[in-house]
């Protein structure tokens, strides 16, 4: 099957006609850092996506996609619970998030590092939310890690202190206007997928198969390719961010041709994981999966 490089929004001009208002990429804001986060190639995938009803992303993470995507009736779901109560407080609870961040990044510039140190040991203790929403913002590069026990374990970064109050503030006011009226779960995407039906759009961006720095186990392809092989028996379109290129590494998987139509590559940038580990840097291009 032939693959096509998208590097920019403007590459996928021509293709199906689609129903959102297209928001530039600077506009995306980052609301949860998340390992994966597809805010660098946002604005491509969504020129790809085709007209639709309800839109599902079944492996939130960071949700860059749900902000061009959103719905009223859209569904954003994860298996990690504190990840999908922070949503839950965004939309419901903004004035609670502001406030507890500015508190928190106040008593974080008074006693550097150390309360980095204690919020992440609470954090591992007894996981929260808000605790969760501090430590994305203020550990190294954004880099949401998490050890083989379920511990968060990435550090805080020593060059920076954290995004100043007054502008996540705007950020959780901007992401709370954009999700009213969307639904997150906390469940299994196969959860998430069962109530799609022909005229829905799902997005999926899982965690590479073989990443055992995630918060949930390795991706059980098998499974995972059973559940896009039923959407495809029951005519619902799909597209899946997964694998690709790392510098001169081909580190894709092998899909089921059966399953998809087209592959393309999109850029995302260069590896954050090599500016941590002061490797080289390396150009990012993932594979884009569409059954469509």
């Amino acid at each position: 099957m032939e693959e096509t490089l998208v590097t920019n929004a403007f590459a996928a001009s021509g293709t199906r006609e689609v129903n959102w208002t297209p928001r530039d990429i600077a506009s995306i804001p980052s609301l949860v850092k998340w390992t994966g986060s597809k805010r660098s190639q946002a604005y491509s995938i969504a020129r790809l996506m085709p007209a639709y009803r309800r839109y599902f992303e079944p492996f939130l993470g960071g949700g860059a996609m749900l902000y061009l995507a959103a719905r009223p009736d859209s569904v954003g779901g994860d298996i990690y619970r504190p990840l999908i109560d922070l949503w839950q407080m965004v939309q419901r609870e903004p004035k609670s998030v502001i406030e507890d961040y500015a508190k928190q990044w106040k008593f974080l510039q008074d006693n550097l590092p150390d309360y980095y140190y204690e919020v992440r040991d609470r954090f591992n203790a007894a996981p929260t939310p808000l605790d969760l929403c501090f430590l994305m913002r203020t550990c190294v590069n954004g880099i949401v890690r998490f050890n083989e026990r379920g511990g968060f374990n990435n550090s805080f970064h020593l060059s920076r202190k954290g995004m100043d109050p007054v502008r996540f503030g705007a950020i959780v006011r901007s992401w709370h206007e954009v999700i009213q009226g969307a639904r997150f779960v906390c469940q299994d995407y196969s959860e998430t997928v069962a109530e799609v039906e022909k005229g829905d759009f799902v997005y999926f961006d899982p965690p590479y198969a073989g990443n055992k720095q995630r918060y949930t186990a390795d991706l059980d392809l098998d499974r995972f390719f059973e559940v896009l092989d039923d959407l495809n028996r029951r005519e619902v379109s799909w597209a899946l961010s997964f694998d690709g290129k790392r510098g001169e590494k081909d580190l894709r998987h092998d899909v089921p041709k059966g399953l998809y139509r087209r592959q393309l590559f999109i850029t995302s940038g260069n590896s954050a994981v090599g500016k941590v580990l002061n490797g080289p840097v390396e150009k990012v291009q993932e594979s884009l999966y569409l059954n469509y």
